[in-house]
């Protein structure tokens, strides 16, 4: 230690201006980083202890969670549910409805426990605006549980002023009487 006090002081004034400057300067950003450390660290401990409060909050309320996802499941309409041929029919009258004359893809259907989803490609070509705008507002609002997934707008090249379209749609059928239907067991990993 007394060597390198004894080689700092040995050095003219300006040389020892530099290296305590650079001297500071390594404390500086050294410091700087430790700072920015502390304060990540503070703020993933925030962030862990939300998430944690919030999952105690959700967990002391687990038989009023279950409970009104039992009420939800009784008040599930099977009517508005959709087979796979009743969703084709219904869109198909949909579209017609509009003046519009699809091309249909077979639909696919994914099985759940609770809820089978069936999903629909349809093309149009050589459409005007208007008569798309229509059918989506009424797939939006008549109440059946149908949505649109995906919309693919095209330029027609023959008819500028005219679209090709291709829609997915998803319906969805409600599997009733499975035994998947009851709440219990949500919180079965606990």
């Amino acid at each position: 230690m007394i060597q390198v006090r004894e080689r700092f002081f040995r050095l003219s004034l300006r040389e020892r201006t530099i290296a305590v400057a650079l001297i500071l300067g390594i404390g500086l950003f050294w410091g700087s980083s430790v700072l920015g450390g502390l304060r990540d660290a503070f703020e993933r401990n925030g962030r862990v202890s939300a998430e944690l409060e919030f999952q105690d909050t959700v967990l002391g309320r687990k038989s009023a969670i279950e409970s009104e996802i039992a009420v939800r499941l009784e008040e599930m309409d099977a009517e508005r549910s959709l087979s796979a041929s009743t969703f084709v029919e219904i869109v198909d009258e949909i579209a017609r409805g509009v003046g519009l004359s699809p091309d249909m893809d077979p639909v696919e259907t994914l099985r759940g426990e609770m809820v089978s989803v069936h999903q629909l490609d349809l093309g149009f070509d050589d459409i005007q605006l208007v008569p798309l705008i229509d059918f989506i507002r009424r797939i939006e609002n008549d109440g059946i549980p149908v949505s649109i997934e995906e919309m693919l707008l095209s330029v027609n090249e023959r008819a500028p002023e005219r679209l090709d379209i291709v829609l997915r749609l998803a319906g969805f059928e409600f599997d009733s009487g499975s035994p998947a239907r009851s709440p219990a067991g949500l919180f079965a990993s606990q």
